[in-house]
């Protein structure tokens, strides 16, 4: 039942956070897979799941933009803004992290690439760009590498609220600049061109009004399009990912955003939910996808069985798992810290 205080929210790309985060859990399942089993190459795992980070950051910059046309007009818009942000996306993420630090030291064998010196983990708390043992910038929690970039985002986006200027005046040149220093940056450096996409997301933000005026047939053609792409197009280089993942990805959110009046009354409440707890499951599903690898691989001799069943049960696990975060420890913890305002079923990218 949609209530008539939320009329305004894009549900349908609240049910596109949930497609995202399952992605990524694919994407994760499948790599453990070919990682551990034998007969396998190196690189011999579906990469484009990946792309459902594509897909949040673009979700975000869209969000970012709605966010900051409604608190524009408001006392302390950009302080309403950066507690907001930091209430939403830090006390979980802490909490995982916490978690998995507790993994480390109770299961040292069971993990890899994780070490505990003070200032990686205190970095991974604070989420900057630390790196791991093998030289990659990821926290104790791996996921959380995005989140370094959401922060960026989020920095920019309340410098915007500052100045009481628009959103692209202050992202656009500082999000570009970034962008190109990874042209000259070594690999794997804090620098990259994923920063783009948020940029996809604001055009789409200031354009939504002409996005939910085309036919319904074009969004159709584009989010079917975009779909496609997204699943066989390869990365290629890492500097190319804004056209050849966040292109897409971008197309399908625009189509999500064009058709929601059209599909907002047929969207099946379990989407809906697992939207609402896309959050949790991104940040959960690293412990579940060890534990359903180990079952398969135990249980099933075939290879190709062993790998779908492992997929299948990963991405039904980890969103049961996800939902039960959200449920009992989210939105709990949202709801005591806003105490003045009710938790907003507005996407907010994890």
């Amino acid at each position: 039942m949609l209530q008539q205080s939320r009329r305004q929210d894009l549900l349908g790309v609240q049910c596109l956070r949930a497609v995202a985060a399952l992605l990524v859990v694919a994407y994760h399942a499948v790599e453990q897979w070919t990682t551990h089993m034998p007969g396998y190459q190196p690189g011999d795992y579906w990469p484009n799941g990946a792309a459902g980070v594509d897909i949040f950051f673009v979700i975000s910059g869209l969000v970012m933009t709605i966010s900051t046309q409604r608190n524009a007009g408001r006392p302390n818009p950009a302080w309403t803004f950066a507690k907001d942000r930091l209430i939403r996306i830090v006390p979980l993420y802490w909490l995982v992290t916490t978690t998995k630090i507790a993994a480390v030291l109770a299961l040292p064998e069971m993990v890899e690439r994780t070490t505990l010196d003070p200032f990686y983990t205190i970095g991974s708390y604070l989420l900057l760009p630390v790196r791991d043992a093998t030289g990659l910038i990821r926290p104790v929690l791996p996921v959380g590498w995005t989140l370094t970039y959401e922060m960026l985002f989020y920095i920019l986006v309340t410098v915007a609220l500052l100045m009481r200027v628009s959103l692209g005046r202050v992202c656009i040149p500082v999000l570009l600049a970034f962008a190109a220093l990874a042209f000259i940056s070594p690999p794997d450096d804090f620098a990259n061109t994923i920063v783009a996409e948020f940029l996809f997301g604001i055009a789409i933000g200031n354009a939504i009004p002409r996005l939910q005026s085309l036919p319904p047939a074009v969004g159709m053609i584009t989010g079917s399009v975009g779909f496609a792409l997204l699943l066989m197009v390869p990365v290629g280089d890492g500097l190319a990912r804004p056209l050849t993942w966040g292109v897409p990805a971008a197309c399908i959110v625009a189509s999500t955003v064009s058709a929601e009046m059209t599909i907002r009354r047929h969207l099946p409440r379990w989407l809906l939910a697992a939207g609402n707890a896309s959050y949790a499951t991104y940040l959960t599903h690293g412990f579940v996808i060890p534990v359903v690898f180990i079952l398969c691989a135990r249980s099933i001799s075939f290879d190709w069985a062993g790998l779908g069943a492992s997929i299948i049960l990963s991405l039904v696990v980890s969103a049961i798992v996800g939902q039960i975060t959200h449920v009992v420890i989210e939105q709990p913890l949202l709801l005591r810290l806003r105490t003045r305002r009710p938790v907003s079923t507005m996407p907010a990218p994890g």
